[in-house]
This record gives structure tokens, sequence and C-alpha cells, in this order.
């Protein structure tokens, strides 16, 4: 059963799916996405490549309306973005389900909200009982986890997850990634999966868009993109993780 079904009482989850067209970002004379364009469908998870500082977590502060862009963005409704730093976050002060009833509807009694809280941390494969704790008992893995508890709290249209592995040791990162995968296919959740990692893209994204310098300038399948590329920069990429040639 979908979690989103288990909630009774609550509004339907927003439609997924997302249409970018023109997207642009400027910080004064500088350009760090320059009309970018793409779509993401009802439960398919696109990657968004490319090296530092080309623009990619802007694309994703863009869309969660943390920066002012020019552009078009249609659907998405509710989205939600989970960060690299699974430290900071959340707030340490705050108990575990008061950080994940952040993102529930204030029209839930507090009992309600906390039973929610619990609920989600099991989604995400938690222990309902790590609501009592504060963020400094829990493991990297463990937050990154209430993260997204958090983040699915608010019944999203758009997820988007910003190097939401870097950060982790590789011995935990293999986890969470299957957890996006579970919930992709669980909720039907729409995923813009930032990284600079092509061997974490092939994994968990059907299709993946690459960036440089603001701009995409390859997009495909995971299976096109990473084995018949057709753009010097992707090739770059590749060569640049040997496993994956």
């Amino acid at each position: 059963m979908s979690p989103w079904k288990r909630r009774k009482g609550a509004s339907a989850p927003s439609e997924s799916g997302v249409t970018v067209e023109g997207l642009r970002v400027r910080y004064g004379a500088f350009t760090a996405v320059d009309g970018v364009s793409f779509s993401i469908g009802e439960g398919e998870v696109l990657g968004l490549v490319g090296e530092s500082g080309s623009g990619k977590s802007t694309v994703g502060r863009a869309l969660a309306g943390l920066v002012p862009y020019e552009g078009e963005v249609r659907g998405g409704a509710r989205t939600q973005m989970v960060f690299q730093d699974p430290y900071g976050s959340l707030d340490p002060r705050m108990r575990i389900g008061a950080a994940v009833a952040e993102g529930l509807g204030r029209d839930l009694s507090r009992a309600a909200r906390s039973a929610e809280a619990r609920r989600l941390l099991e989604v995400v494969g938690l222990s309902g009982d790590l609501a009592a704790r504060y963020p400094r008992e829990l493991s990297g893995g463990q937050r990154q986890r209430v993260a997204l508890a958090r983040a699915l709290g608010a019944r999203p249209g758009l997820l988007i997850a910003d190097e939401i592995t870097s950060a982790l040791d590789a011995s935990v990162q293999g986890a969470v990634l299957n957890l996006v995968r579970d919930l992709r296919d669980a909720l039907g959740l729409s995923v813009l999966f930032v990284s600079h990692d092509l061997a974490v893209v092939r994994y968990v994204c059907d299709r993946v868009a690459v960036l440089r310098e603001g701009r995409i300038v390859e997009c495909g399948t995971v299976e096109q993109v990473t084995e018949v590329p057709g753009h010097e920069y992707t090739k770059a990429l590749l060569e640049a993780v040997p496993r994956l040639k």
C-alpha cells in the first residue's frame, strides 16, 4: 500500500511531474543557470550532473523557490528539497519527531502530528521510537532519512535530492539510494537527483541531464548518456569515473 493512503483525513498528494522551460538564474552580472529546459515525469528520477560550479544545485534551489529565477516552471506543487549536509539540515535543539512534523499541515492535532511523524520515520526505514531523540544521537545516514521523512510530510509533487549521499560513508550510501528508489516506486514521486557522481546517477536515475556552465549539453536515458555519450564534456566526466567505462 502506498504510504500516502495510510494518512486518514489528509489532502491528496500533489500531482507529480514538472516541466521547466528557459530557466535562468542570475547573481548580479553572473548568470549561474542559462536557459535550462527539461521535464520530469510522474514516478521518474532525473539525474542532473556536472562539475562543481556547473549550476546544478542552483537549478534545484530555483525549483524549490529558494532563489529568484526567470523562465517557466509547471507542476511540482509543494516541491521539497533535501540537502547535502545531514548534520546542518536539522535543528540540533529539536527532537526528531518535531523536526519531521514541521512538514505536516497545521490542521492536525498534536497527537495526530506525533503519530504521523512516527509513521513517516517508519516509511523511510527508521524506528518510530527515534522521534524522541535529538539529531546528535543519530548517524549521518539516519539523519538523511529523517530529512527525507520531513520532506515526505509535505506530500510533494517534486522531491529535489541535492547531493544527498556525498557526505555519507560509502557503507550507508547504497542504503539511502535504495530508499530513494523505493520511495519513487511506492509513491510515484518525481525526483530531481542532483549529483556529481555518475556512478550514483546510473544506479538511481531513469534519465540524466548533463549541465556545463549553466547549460544542459546532453540529456537522455541513463544508458544512452553513460554508454554512448554524444558530447565531449560528458565523455570527460565518464573518463573520471573508471568503473563506468
